[in-house]
């Protein structure tokens, strides 16, 4: 970071933990998020610690998704200090696209973690994916239509198929205020980059959970025409998989519990 650029973040601790858990935001979420997401995990034992992306609550700077590698880069090397100084195994937690800085910073600092737990996990950036899903989307809405207001229309409406229950306007999404992101360098971001094209990581250990209805999961699949738990095998080789009922927000309580009980398990082998 330059010397007048500073990231927010929050930690969790307890009086006798058993490991520090490493939270990357969502985009558009805040430090509250990750932590209120995984506080159950404080009653087990565990420090937490999460952060806000650049352009995020009282993060500088202004958003792009470079900078979410950046500061998870920086974010990430922190928390290994701390799990140094407090004698504590260090692990991470990444649902959807958190993931993606997650093991782009596990590999740029030579595998740090533990473990890692891998939640619905987004590991491309494929505009073309997102086109076809988006085009398919509009003819189902308007078959044999096209017009630039049927357009904004659809928009609107696939980015609440996408993401129910986010806010999502002009003015931001989430929390993210359009005011504080770099929409070009965002969008270019987007489309050119790839940042675990060359990533594996072959010491960390690897618990993928993934939803089999997620809308998001299979448009990218669909798409590559690839195997989605191939994808993840390529970067985390030594990878346990297990399959989730339910949809990429993991809305039902039954299927919420039962990640719980496999994160648990898998955090205290």
């Amino acid at each position: 970071m330059g010397r007048r650029d500073w990231i927010e973040w929050a930690g969790v601790r307890n009086t006798s933990p058993r490991g520090l858990i490493f939270l990357p935001p969502l985009i558009g979420g805040n430090v509250s998020h990750g932590i209120g997401m995984f506080r159950w995990l404080i009653r087990k034992g565990y420090d937490l610690i999460s952060f806000n992306y650049s352009g995020h609550g009282n993060s500088s700077g202004r958003f792009s998704l470079g900078a979410t590698l950046r500061d998870t880069v920086h974010m990430l090397a922190h928390a290994q200090q701390l799990a140094s100084t407090r004698r504590l195994p260090l692990f991470g937690i990444a649902p959807c696209y958190s993931a993606t800085p997650l093991l782009y910073s596990a590999h740029h600092l030579k595998e740090p973690l533990q473990g890692i737990v891998l939640i619905n996990a987004v590991l491309r950036l494929n505009p073309v994916a997102v086109i076809r899903s988006f085009w398919t989307h509009y003819r189902k809405m308007f078959p044999g239509q096209i017009g630039f207001k049927k357009c904004l229309a659809a928009v609107a409406h696939y980015a609440d198929f996408l993401f129910p229950g986010v806010r999502k306007g002009r003015d931001g999404f989430g929390v993210l205020e359009r005011k504080r992101v770099r929409l070009f360098a965002t969008l270019a971001d987007f489309l050119t980059l790839d940042p675990l094209q060359w990533v594996t990581l072959h010491k960390t250990d690897v618990l993928c959970l993934y939803a089999r209805h997620d809308r998001i999961l299979k448009m990218y699949d669909e798409d590559a025409g690839t195997d989605y738990k191939d994808d993840v095998s390529r970067i985390c080789p030594r990878t346990l998989f297990r399959s989730l009922e339910g949809d990429h927000f993991l809305s039902h309580q039954m299927t919420r519990d039962r990640v719980t009980i496999y994160i648990k398990t898998f955090l205290q082998r």
